[in-house]
């Protein structure tokens, strides 16, 4: 592995005097669910944890789930080992957001306007119940922590914000994009607060960690936490890639151009009339109609709109190569899925799982997203297949070190750090 991070130097860190961790002192709250689970475990198995609050459920092993549930909820129910009596999931939030996306457009706002609004109301929620809990260490997720963040104060509480993207103004410089709601520019305001409140910010990745130090947050108060993935054993053990006519390139999420779906056509489609041989994959929803002639026009692409988590696994196995050369993306889970598989990946610089590749050299590929750097790379890949094959011992070793097992010793070994 690299060098550690400057930000994760503890000579950067604030001298400010902070709270002991001591046991049942900490609540992880979250609005919905991303990797809040995972932390609030880390926390739970050294005996930190004072309560987990989530809008989405889990459960711990062998509990049963509620008898009114649906089943396919039930079925998405994430398992894991944190007591029932140190969790609460009001179901408020979940029946909210449904509830609101049946509404009609003009009456529900801009895409992302619904899960802002539920991320509020959590937010005022758990803020309610601060005082009552009284932690001595608050950790709170980026849009759900104003109001948290002041009752933490208020109780003398140590303030976690875990931030999931980069800083938004460097976000929208990086996109060329303008506000262009009054809603957005609300929601701004709110994140400025929070990330001001916040005695430590925890990022995805350094990528994102540099953003918010770009943008002017003390270097002090920012420490980039890598994330993690982890596949049933049964499928690590079983992944190998299906033989085939040509290499394959899969491309795994929601079909945007923030993931550079068009310069990733774009590339293909030059690769094709120079005569190279491929298949590439598409799995996911495609959320930028504009796209569909792009995909229907280039030559050797399969689209599958949908498809259960397991069955992506074996997809990801059985691919040659990963795409995710976004135009930005804090982390990009999908990296170390594939990994996890065995599958290395061509990123971009601006993907926060490039790190990654960084610390595991021969994992993968790092690419400018641009049409011209996507083609000229996987262009030496097709001309040179027995690379791809070469990068599967690296990207397996990648995953073993970006496993949700090391996320939560990281995580721990970092708390630790600061809060004593």
């Amino acid at each position: 592995m690299s060098a550690p991070h400057p930000m994760n130097d503890p000579a950067l860190m604030t001298s400010t005097p902070f709270p002991r961790l001591t046991p049942g002192s900490v609540l992880v709250a979250h609005p919905m669910l991303q990797h809040s689970h995972q932390l609030a475990l880390a926390l739970h198995e050294r005996g930190w944890l004072k309560a987990y609050w989530s809008g989405v459920p889990v459960a711990a092993p062998g509990e049963a789930t509620p008898f009114w549930m649906p089943e396919h909820f039930r079925r998405r129910i994430k398992t894991v080992d944190i007591p029932a009596a140190l969790r609460r999931h009001p179901m408020r939030f979940q029946l909210g957001l449904r509830a609101g996306a049946k509404l009609p457009p003009a009456v529900r706002g801009a895409p992302g306007d619904l899960e802002h609004r539920i991320s509020h109301w959590f937010d005022t929620w758990t803020a309610h119940r601060i005082a009552a809990l009284r932690p001595q260490v608050v950790i709170a997720y980026e849009n759900a922590a104003y109001h948290t963040f002041a009752a933490a104060k208020a109780v003398g509480a140590f303030c976690v914000l875990d931030a999931a993207s980069l800083h938004h103004r460097f976000k929208r410089r990086l996109l060329q994009e303008q506000l262009d709601t009054p809603f957005n520019a609300k929601v701004n305001r709110r994140k400025d607060a929070e990330v001001e409140r916040a005695d430590l910010v925890l990022t995805c990745s350094p990528l994102a960690a540099e953003s918010y130090v770009a943008e002017g947050v003390p270097a002090s108060k920012v420490r980039p936490l890598m994330l993690g993935a982890e596949l049933p054993a049964q499928q690590i053990a079983t992944a190998f890639p299906s033989p085939k006519k040509a290499p394959r390139f899969l491309f795994a999420g929601t079909l945007r151009r923030l993931k550079s779906i068009d310069l990733i056509l774009q590339a293909f489609d030059r690769l094709a009339r120079e005569g190279l041989a491929y298949e590439l994959h598409f799995v996911g929803d495609l959320a930028d109609p504009d796209l569909a002639p792009l995909l229907q026009g280039t030559p050797h692409v399969t689209h599958l709109p949908g498809v259960p988590q397991k069955e992506l696994y074996a997809l990801m196995a059985q691919a040659d190569c990963l795409l995710l050369p976004s135009r930005f993306d804090s982390f990009g889970m999908v990296v170390a899925e594939a990994m996890a598989c065995g599958t290395p990946a061509l990123v971009s610089t601006c993907t926060g799982a490039k790190a990654m590749i960084e610390q595991t050299p021969g994992s993968g590929w790092i690419v400018a997203p641009e049409a011209d750097a996507i083609h000229a790379e996987v262009r030496a890949l097709l001309l040179d297949p027995a690379r791809l094959a070469g990068a599967r011992g690296a990207a397996r070793r990648a995953a073993e070190l970006f496993s949700w097992a090391c996320y939560r010793a990281r995580a721990a070994a970092l708390l630790s750090e600061v809060l004593h």
